[in-house]
């Protein structure tokens, strides 16, 4: 099981949060993605996480992915 955090901007509210949810659980191997409001964080949990892909999920939901975070 991998995991990967990145800082998304832009989100403001519960619709920012299930749009990218939608996006991302969409992904190749996603098992988990979890959506942080307050820390403008998204963590994404599952096998084979394909960094670029997971970034296009995002950005295709219409947000940006600022940095991945080291956890």
């Amino acid at each position: 099981m991998n995991r990967i955090d990145y800082r998304v901007t832009g989100m403001s509210c519960g619709h920012c949060a299930a749009a990218i949810k939608k996006q991302v659980t969409a992904v190749g191997g996603v098992t988990l993605v979890d959506v942080h409001l307050e820390r403008q964080t998204v963590r994404v949990e599952g096998s084979g996480l394909d960094d670029a892909l997971l970034r296009a999920a995002i950005e295709e939901a219409g947000y940006q992915v600022a940095q991945t975070v080291d956890t």
